[in-house]
């Protein structure tokens, strides 16, 4: 079976996107997706991705999206995989502003004058603020998904790649967890380096940069609006009263068709 698919990134956090609005898309859609994420993210022998996107029609908005992390396992949001679907749609159509339904609710995004994107990821909520893991304090931050978020003074040992998989376990959390350590550079300014649950070590993770803000302003750290620099690029943060606002530059790689197994 022919499988058509979108590669695309924002700052280096990269997706396999299944376009379900193009024609003859009804023939794959009884896959067993789990499966199909695991074949097609694996790196050197398939596409190689840090998730695999469903971009589906919906009556009610302008369309929903569905994640599968690289292990095949279900993801309730992304705030990079947004952006790309938001990117998707407005290619498609010419429009500028989208309602797109997620695992984590309805969303609303917008594609800019400079072509950037962004996207309301609605208000986070603090489930646990100072809280001790594996000999770390962080604050455990829910924005749809769930990110542990521990501030350090230096990233340049790479602390995601030494805990980020013990923390994203971290048996006293009531779910895996995605890990973010996160330097602040000044009030309007902080750098992260990610570990996604289901994924490993990322580029970039659009919630998680959220989250980090998040956190900072709680712990009296950062400003509303705030540059985040990881590994991938640079995304914007703007804290409102309506929302989180992520805000940066997505890119299609290429486009191909997958022959899947039957």
């Amino acid at each position: 079976m022919l499988i058509p698919f979108l590669k695309m990134h924002a700052q280096g956090n990269d997706f396999v996107i299944l376009d379900f609005f193009a024609p003859g898309s009804f023939s794959w859609a009884k896959l067993d997706f789990s499966s199909v994420a695991e074949e097609l993210c694996k790196p050197h022998f398939g596409i190689g991705a840090d998730g695999l996107v469903l971009l589906m029609p919906n009556a009610s908005c302008d369309a929903q999206m569905f994640i599968y992390n690289a292990d095949g396992s279900s993801a309730e949001m992304c705030g990079s995989a947004l952006r790309c679907v938001t990117w998707i749609l407005h290619q498609k159509t010419g429009k500028k502003e989208f309602s797109i339904q997620t695992e984590a609710g309805l969303k609303t995004c917008y594609v800019n004058e400079d072509n950037t994107v962004t996207v309301n990821l609605g208000i986070p909520s603090m489930l646990n603020q100072s809280y001790q893991a594996e000999g770390f304090t962080g604050d455990l931050v829910n924005i749809g998904n769930q990110h542990f978020v521990v501030w350090v003074n230096s990233l340049q040992n790479n602390p995601h790649l030494q805990y980020g998989s013990v923390l994203e376990h971290h048996k006293g959390f009531k779910q895996t967890v995605n890990v973010h350590f996160a330097v602040l550079l000044n009030r309007n300014t902080a750098a992260i380096k990610i570990w996604e649950k289901g994924c490993g070590a990322t580029l970039a993770c659009g919630t998680g940069a959220a989250s980090t803000v998040f956190s900072g302003i709680a712990n009296g750290l950062l400003d509303s609006e705030v540059e985040v620099f990881m590994p991938g690029g640079i995304v914007k943060i703007v804290a409102s009263e309506k929302g989180y606002l992520l805000s940066g530059e997505v890119c299609q790689s290429f486009e191909g068709v997958y022959n899947w197994k039957i």
